[in-house]
């Protein structure tokens, strides 16, 4: 057996008290709340689990971005594999999820974003607050082909020290002691020989007949032995009769009559082609095909299914694969799947919903109403509230508040339900010196594009939102700082090269065309928003060019060769600076010229400018820090650290220098998130091993105006937020 780990895991807002002895000597303690910039969700929510055992007890897990649990009080979900780091970044990948249906604090998580690592099992008795960690000796595959499956992990009801788990590519396993140890089911027959884009789907979900108490497993077989039975505790196994050869039973749910429900898929989702699909029941002896047929243009094939606790012959299904205008559907059957109603009919256009995304409003993505989802893996009935359907989809959660009314002629609302789950792959973010009413924060990210924030607590308005704007993926991004309404980004993957701007703080977005016809590149926009340098960073022939608002035009920069590395100075609009082959260049034409200083800096800096300080502008590179305090002419190094980046935010006081935040290490404290008010004297440690935040990306931000907010960015969490706790 691997040797169990035990690990504590904070939830995301949870107070953290640390203290620092700097370089200086000085010793400080700051107490941290931990939350993320609200955005609304952005990736793809998996699955999610209702708790049997408590009411509005729901667990949620994603592809890229851990797990979450839902707050009731607070309305909004709360992360709580955040102990997961850089060390464990491939955990942060929720492979499956469950809830103890009789001890309500127990919950597993199967984590593993990618099949080339080994997984681990985390387990847990406290809601999720601190966990027992289990390594396997195979991989999951939390962000891989088939990750909207079915739950792998589920808890025997009638055994809850018992819990089952199904492998991709090594059978079944199962503990005995709640998650403290793990060993195959060496009678489990099969393994699944079906593949989808090279990745194994193998057993793809396990229930317990809630009468019989027999443990059913779902495996991706060819030869349409699917599901699995076993009604001696696992000891022996039958497979039930071939049903559909070519469908895999992706999804399952038992009504409380015993009666098996299965969704069918020709393949395993999400980002395949349409394929084929089918809904069946399984009564115990035979199967019947109940698939909705109401000629209402549906295609492809079907992913969640949840049943009714409160009635055996209620139940829901999603499709997945249905691209057309309003996105997948919804059906709904009283009678066991003898007739069905859908949430909309793409034939006739009737619609019985209407959506509520107020609280995120981006989410209309251009139209006049919000899709009702796409990339429909998993649905679930609250057990204990027969209107609230709860569903992910590939950009965040949904809920109906009255899904009985469906058919009646009063449509279902389903309204936005992600507050507080962020998992967006976040490049950059930037706080410039904002004035009220101007964006506290711009940022750029995967599939999104990006986001302007007016208030980085609520989720943005549609047209704040950049994806609406430019689409593509987003490549750099640079603000005025003394003119927080302009800001300038770049994309790729866009059939026309275009560079995006906004003079008005992201409520509208306008395009130049680059100097050359190349995408992407990278962008220093001046203190005052009056121009931009631009760099395509493609080939060595490339020239650098600063476009002008004033009069539409782009001219040569002088005076740099490619590949160097720009920024602007943060105060004066007339300074600009850049690092390049060792040596680094300033220019106080606006941007123009550019000449060497003489100062000798280390190869591949990064020049950053610092907000409210003239003339001052600081260099990272292979972790170490410089600074210099007149305009690049000296520069002095900063020890004992090793930064993968830095950035800057509002002073402590206004007699104070604006604080530096740092992610790497400083000293002897460890590798970790810093703030120092000193300019780099001393450096206080401001989070701690429970709270790492999965898979960082090397960029971080301070607020211009709230001392000690500090943002950074990560690769499935969203951009992070900290605030010194009062």
């Amino acid at each position: 057996m691997k040797k169990q780990k035990m690990i504590a895991a904070g939830m995301a807002a949870a107070m953290l008290a640390v203290s620092a002895a700097g370089c200086g000597g000085k010793t400080e303690k700051v107490s941290y709340n931990w939350s993320n910039v609200a955005m609304g969700g952005g990736g793809f929510v998996t699955g999610m689990v209702y708790s049997e055992a408590q009411e509005d007890l729901i667990y949620a897990r994603t592809d890229i971005g851990g797990a979450y649990r839902w707050n009731e009080s607070e309305q909004r979900w709360v992360a709580i594999t955040d102990h997961l780091g850089s060390d464990n970044w491939n955990l942060i990948g929720i492979e499956s999820i469950a809830a103890d249906p009789v001890d309500a604090n127990r919950v597993y998580a199967m984590c593993g974003t990618y099949m080339g690592e080994n997984g681990a099992v985390l387990s847990s008795d406290d809601y999720g607050t601190t966990w027992s960690q289990f390594d396997l000796p195979f991989g999951c595959g939390g962000n891989c082909a088939g990750r909207g499956t079915g739950e792998r992990l589920m808890v025997n009801p009638r055994n809850n020290a018992e819990v089952y788990m199904g492998s991709r590519t090594d059978g079944l396993w199962k503990t005995g002691d709640y998650g403290k140890t793990w060993a195959k089911v060496e009678s489990f027959p099969v393994k699944g020989d079906y593949q989808q884009g090279g990745f194994s789907l193998g057993v793809m979900w396990v229930e317990f007949h809630p009468i019989s108490g027999d443990a059913y497993a779902g495996v991706a077989m060819k030869n349409g032995e699917c599901i699995y039975r076993s009604s001696d505790n696992g000891a022996t196994w039958e497979a039930l009769p071939a049903n559909v050869p070519g469908l895999y039973p992706i999804q399952a749910d038992f009504s409380t009559d015993g009666t098996l429900y299965l969704t069918y898929s020709s393949n395993g989702g999400p980002n395949e082609s349409q394929g084929e699909g089918a809904i069946y029941k399984y009564d115990g002896s035979s199967f019947t095909d109940i698939t909705p047929n109401l000629d209402d243009g549906r295609y492809g094939t079907f992913g969640g299914v949840s049943t009714d606790k409160q009635d055996p012959n209620t139940l829901v299904v999603s499709t997945q694969f249905y691209w057309s205008d309003p996105g997948d559907n919804i059906y709904r059957s009283t009678d066991g799947g003898a007739t069905w109603t859908g949430m909309h009919n793409n034939k006739t256009g009737e619609k019985n919903y209407v959506m509520d995304v107020s609280r995120a409003d981006w989410l209309n993505w251009g139209l006049e109403e919000a899709k009702l989802g796409w990339w429909m893996s998993d649905i679930n009935i609250n057990p204990f509230n027969s209107d609230e359907v709860m569903y992910g989809t590939g950009a965040t959660i949904y809920t109906t508040q009255n899904m009985t009314a469906l058919g009646s002629g009063t449509p279902v609302t389903v309204a936005f339900d992600a507050y507080g789950l962020e998992e967006t792959a976040v490049f950059q973010m930037m706080s410039p010196n904002y004035k009220d009413g101007e964006p506290q924060l711009y940022s750029i990210m995967g599939d999104l594009t990006g986001f302007s924030h007016l208030d980085v607590t609520q989720c943005p308005d549609e047209a704040h939102f950049m994806g609406c704007a430019s689409g593509g993926t987003a490549v750099d991004l640079d603000v005025a700082y003394e003119n927080a309404n302009t800001a300038v980004y770049t994309i790729k993957d866009v059939r026309v090269p275009a560079i995006w701007y906004t003079q008005d703080g992201g409520s509208t977005w306008g395009s130049v065309a680059p100097p050359e016809a190349v995408e992407g590149g990278k962008v220093s926009v001046a203190a005052d928003g009056s121009s931009f340098i631009w760099n395509s960073k493609v080939t060595g022939n490339s020239n650098i060019y600063i476009y002008n608002f004033a009069d539409g035009a782009w001219y040569y920069v002088e005076g740099l060769g490619y590949g160097a590395e720009i920024c602007a100075d943060r105060v004066n609009p007339k300074m600009f600076y850049a690092a390049y082959n060792g040596k680094f260049f300033v220019s106080n034409d606006g941007g123009y010229t550019f000449q060497d200083t003489g100062a000798m800096i280390m190869d591949e800096a990064e020049p950053q400018g610092v907000v409210g300080k003239e003339g001052h502008v600081w260099l990272c590179a292979s972790s170490l820090v410089m600074y210099s305090e007149d305009g690049g002419k000296t520069f002095n190094m900063i020890k004992d650290v090793a930064f993968n980046a830095i950035g800057f935010g509002a002073p402590k006081d206004e007699n104070s220098y604006p604080t530096i935040f740092g992610m790497g290490e400083a000293g002897e404290q460890g590798d970790g998130i810093y703030y120092s008010t000193d300019k780099g004297a001393t450096w206080v440690r401001i989070n701690d091993d429970q709270h790492l935040f999965g898979n960082l990306t090397h960029y971080i931000s301070g607020d211009s105006k709230v001392f000690g907010r500090v943002y950074f960015a990560t690769n499935g969490r969203g951009v992070v937020m900290g605030d010194i706790a009062e």
